[in-house]
């Protein structure tokens, strides 16, 4: 994981919403954190599906800004972008 990821928690959280949105209940446990998630079936709508459920979630909110897709490109890095928002949070 990144020097900027998140707890593994996160992480697992973040691979059984991508499972459930997917259909495909063996990411949950097999996805590599470090693959595309396009690759794991999230299309542009279910990205922005998995983005505001993680914002409510999380409570957390991304400026548009904050939107650009290297920082939610895989797990690992979705999971950094999390970890980041909360920090400046507090």
């Amino acid at each position: 994981m990144s020097i900027h990821a998140a707890s593994s928690d996160t992480v697992q959280y973040l691979k059984k919403k991508i499972a459930e949105m997917t259909d495909n209940p063996a990411l949950e446990f097999d996805a590599d954190i470090y693959a595309q998630i396009r690759d794991m079936g999230v299309d542009s709508l279910r990205m922005i599906q998995l983005l505001v459920h993680i914002e409510q979630h999380f409570d957390i909110a991304f400026d548009d800004d904050e939107l650009i897709i290297d920082y939610f490109a895989t797990i690992d890095q979705f999971a950094a972008s999390i970890a980041r928002k909360m920090a400046s949070a507090v």
